[in-house]
């Protein structure tokens, strides 16, 4: 291995490092919770190393990184849910989840096809696997300091909680059916493969899962530890996704997987979900806007209308739609469901991590112009959806606000 090879491969780790240490210093905390600034320093350090001529990081140890980074990201995401319990104590996010989110997948994939034909079906479908992980569930931070009604914020929480969990194994089989077989391999190889690998690491993380939900009760009864779940569901999520290859298990639904039945198993304190929460909130997100700045999002400097009008229909009717048409249905008050339909579901850190991981597959023929919608996709959406949460969250106060007074009047 040359010099340049480790130089190579050594800098981005030191940039990966810096900006992990950077979100947790008291003076990079205020820039990781705006995503928006985020993406454009990655932007600029990006642009910056392409002048130099210099890769910004290897296609593998990218797809490398972003895989662990979902697989944290799918582990926090699934802790925070009982799936047992989410019907009667979230009906709205249940919904939105098996309902809004489908019909979001049916309707974007439809449109992506009609809007760019020669993409293919399966490749439009892909698109919008990785647009269904959206992580809302951990760029709150606007809702999460407001005075917003309890019921908006558990919804905001617990739904882009579940979409995640929904979305990971359809990603997967949504790149399954993209991928081209390799040769000699049959046309439905690729899908063949990703099922076993699913259903393996749904056994594999699941059992590692149920097993840190054990061992943290057990450890809190007898060595009388009240925080060791903290401690016993990191090494869950690193060892589900490390070890689950070497049976030909995915990781990152292992890692999700591993989520789900610790946070169905676990009778820990719901402090323990919150420091999952705030650490997938504090590391994995700015970690992945700055790295998703940097390798992708300059495609969008040679975009084309169509794809620009794509992206910018994916994050607003596209999405507002079939999730207002889902909530209208519920005992939300209209001002609720008006702000539910348009502050949730946008591309964020998911659908970021996701698209990074396709990067240099060799598989997918039109991996171009799936980073390209998706860098459209991801900036819209963190612009748009996110630059217009305070004005939304002031308009659902005072309109809350308002109908309280009715309310108080008539009675």
């Amino acid at each position: 291995m040359t010099f340049e090879t480790i130089l190579t491969h050594a800098v981005p780790v030191m940039v990966l490092l810096g900006v992990i240490l950077a979100a947790q210093r008291k003076f990079g905390r205020p820039v990781a919770k705006r995503p928006a600034l985020v993406l454009a320093l990655g932007l600029f350090f990006g642009l910056a190393i392409r002048a130099a001529k210099v890769d910004v990081m290897p296609p593998d140890m990218a797809a490398l990184f972003a895989s662990a980074g979902l697989g944290l990201f799918g582990f926090a995401s699934a802790a925070q849910i009982r799936v047992s319990r989410l019907a009667a104590t979230c009906p709205e996010s249940l919904a939105l989840t098996t309902r809004a989110a489908p019909l979001f997948f049916v309707i974007c994939t439809l449109t992506t096809f009609i809007m760019l034909p020669s993409i293919g079906m399966a490749v439009a479908a892909l698109i919008s696997a990785a647009l269904m992980l959206n992580g809302a569930a951990f760029d709150r931070a606007a809702i999460s300091g407001a005075p917003t009604p309890r019921a908006v914020k558990r919804i905001v929480k617990l739904e882009g909680a579940a979409v995640v969990v929904l979305g990971v194994p359809v990603a997967v089989f949504a790149a399954a059916i993209a991928a081209t077989p390799g040769m000699g391999e049959p046309a439905a190889g690729p899908l063949l493969s990703a099922s076993f690998g699913v259903f393996k690491g749904f056994l594999f993380g699941g059992a590692f899962g149920l097993a840190s939900g054990l061992l943290g009760t057990f450890l809190r009864k007898t060595v009388k530890r009240r925080r060791a779940d903290m401690y016993v569901a990191p090494i869950a999520a690193a060892a589900s996704f490390g070890l689950s290859p070497a049976i030909g298990a995915d990781p990152i639904v292992a890692a999700t997987a591993a989520g789900l039945l610790w946070g169905e198993q676990t009778k820990g304190a719901a402090a323990t979900r919150t420091q999952l929460n705030l650490l997938a909130e504090r590391l994995i997100c700015p970690t992945t806007y700055f790295w998703f700045g940097a390798l992708v999002l300059p495609r969008i400097f040679s975009a084309e209308l169509l794809p620009v009008l794509l992206a910018v229909s994916a994050v607003t009717i596209l999405r507002a739609g079939p999730r207002l048409a889902i909530l209208q249905r519920t005992k939300l008050p209209p001002e609720s469901q008006r702000f539910l339909a348009w502050y949730g579901g946008a591309p964020g850190a998911g659908t970021a991590l996701f698209l990074m991981t396709l990067i240099g597959n060799p598989a997918i023929s039109d991996i171009d112009t799936i980073l390209n919608v998706g860098a459209l996709c991801v900036g819209a959406g963190v612009i748009i959806a996110r630059g217009s949460s305070k004005p939304l969250i002031s308009e659902l106060l005072r309109q809350t606000a308002n109908a309280r007074r009715r309310r108080a009047y008539t009675e």
